[in-house]
């Protein structure tokens, strides 16, 4: 490969590898324990935001056992008909921040 191809391959590739890192989809976010049982809380409570539930199950979270919780609702969904598991997840979600406050 000419000197000149590897130069114009690396001043298009860089910026669309900055571009791809710094794009705002699928970038997981930091949220804690107690966050997310108010997501769950205000969504089966009904008080939530009109988006707050599609930005909750679209979006990944960094600690994985967070982000299991938010995947296990996700597939719930938001229909009547698990509302069952979204209160459990809501209990274990409730308990692992309880245990961040102790510990």
């Amino acid at each position: 490969m000419p000197a000149w191809a590897a130069m114009l391959t690396l001043a298009v590739a860089l910026p669309v590898a900055l571009l791809a890192r710094l794009w705002p989809f699928e970038r997981a976010v930091d949220r804690t324990p107690e966050a997310v049982a108010a997501i769950l809380r205000d969504f089966l409570e009904g008080t939530g935001g009109p988006n707050d539930w599609d930005d909750f199950e679209s979006v990944p979270i960094t600690d994985p056992k967070l982000e299991d919780i938010r995947r296990r609702a996700a597939q719930a969904g938001p229909s009547e008909t698990d509302h069952d598991v979204l209160v459990a997840l809501l209990s274990e979600v409730e308990a692992m921040a309880r245990a961040r406050t102790e510990g």
